[in-house]
């Protein structure tokens, strides 16, 4: 009967989610469905008590306030003063200004934590820019998509902070971890951009900006680039939590919105804080249901069925490797954050069988997820960019942008390939804070 239960869990799960439903509706109805099919009515009440106990947690209160800071630093229009800090340091060198706008995605990646909403700030005011010093369209959207995916990746990062709710890791530690995987995507983009900037005779090379501009850009920026060591040194040094960063994160970026930048009025504060909360609601709501998924399958015996299928492979990177292939063939049709509350539920109880280190599979299911964002059909990063190009006027087709990301693409590959054969490049520090 738990056999029968459990395939009708999933596939019914399935079959509302690829129907249109929202995600933390199909996860709880697919949940419930096989729950209530096993015990009964007992399974309904195993659903509200999941849902009661995912709630009672002071680790996912960063949630919600990662998310208001995030909208914060949208409307406080910093992403453009960050990119002009690293663009007059960097544009008189060959790539200069596609490598300071890694970097600025990078950044503000740091502080926002989604991927898609980088993506979409950073090309509305770098890819005129890039634009004007000839790069080509593919190339500066494929910029654009690649660097936005960092977003969950570099920490803080909200799916790394779903990820240690579900998997009782230290969220610390999970932040810490993306921290080498991430500095070096930023070093191989940046090779790869000057290369190609070297080779291709359409770039203009850009005047060398004065240092009385540098300094003023610098004067300018520096409040912003204050919040990412804001967030990591307290997170490695053991002084803060992530919910405690997360506040004073909010904190900083209100000071700097409202009286630094001025680009915050009080009139705009109801409407930051609705977002925030529209946003965050619909975040905590999707984790209820990977919740009581992951629950359900569980005790439908969901693990055993998985170990007795890897019986006679080469155990953890056997099953290691087919998850990541499930993962990517997931990113074909359903987005990223949905990829993670739909998977991670389903392979937990089996990496914690097989000893696999959680911290270090957290890096390997964020670089697939980063994959997925910039894989057609779905690829939401392909899309945010394209659109944005197409309402700037600038002459640019789906195809064009998917064209610019394959470079990538093959980047984020060789480096979820270096993460597998060498462990210790996500393991180091947060070694160091033991």
């Amino acid at each position: 009967m738990n056999d029968m239960s459990l395939i009708i869990s999933i596939l019914f799960m399935l079959l509302l989610l690829f129907s249109g439903t929202p995600i933390a509706i199909s996860l709880v109805t697919g949940g419930l469905t096989g729950l209530y099919l096993t015990f009964g009515e007992s399974g309904l009440i195993a659903v509200a008590q999941t849902m009661t106990a995912t709630m009672d947690s002071f680790l996912l209160l960063a949630v919600p306030l990662f998310i208001l800071m995030g909208v914060i630093l949208g409307k406080s229009e910093i992403g453009a003063r960050i990119f002009k800090v690293f663009d007059v340091f960097l544009r008189h060198m060959p790539g200069g200004v596609a490598v300071a706008t890694v970097i600025t995605c990078a950044i503000l990646s740091s502080m926002i934590g989604t991927s898609v909403a980088v993506a979409a700030m950073v090309a509305s005011f770098a890819l005129k820019n890039l634009s004007r010093y000839g790069y080509r369209t593919s190339v500066s959207l494929g910029i654009l998509a690649a660097g936005g995916a960092l977003g969950i990746l570099i920490p803080p990062s909200v799916p790394m902070i779903v990820y240690a709710a579900i998997s009782m890791e230290s969220a610390g530690e999970l932040f810490v971890s993306g921290i080498l995987p991430g500095i070096l995507l930023i070093v191989m983009f940046s090779i790869y951009l000057v290369v190609i900037s070297a080779t291709d005779q359409s770039t203009v090379k850009a005047a060398k900006a004065s240092w009385h501009e540098r300094w003023h850009a610098l004067k300018e920026g520096i409040w912003a680039l204050v919040i990412p060591f804001a967030v990591i040194i307290p997170l490695y040094l053991g002084m803060a939590t992530p919910t405690e960063v997360a506040v004073i994160g909010v904190v900083w970026s209100l000071f700097v919105g409202c009286f630094v930048y001025r680009s915050i009025g009080l009139k705009d504060l109801l409407p930051i804080f609705s977002e925030g909360l529209n946003t965050s609601v619909m975040v905590l709501f999707v984790i209820c249901g990977a919740m009581v998924f992951g629950n359900a399958v569980t005790q439908l015996g969901l693990p055993e069925l998985i170990m007795d299928s890897t019986t006679g492979f080469s155990g953890a990177f056997y099953f290691i490797g087919a998850t990541i292939l499930i993962m990517l063939i997931l990113g074909m049709f359903v987005e990223g954050a949905s990829i993670l509350l739909i998977c991670l539920p389903l392979f937990l109880p089996t990496l914690i069988r097989l000893n696999v280190s959680l911290v270090w599979y957290a890096i390997i299911m964020v670089m697939s997820i980063e994959i997925a964002l910039l894989t057609p059909p779905v690829g939401l990063n392909i899309y945010a960019v394209d659109g944005v190009a197409k309402a700037m006027g600038i002459d640019s087709t789906l195809n064009t942008a998917i064209r610019g990301t394959l470079p990538f693409m093959a980047i984020y590959l060789f480096m979820l390939v270096l993460v597998l054969l060498f462990p210790q490049l996500v393991l180091w520090l947060p070694s160091l804070m033991r």
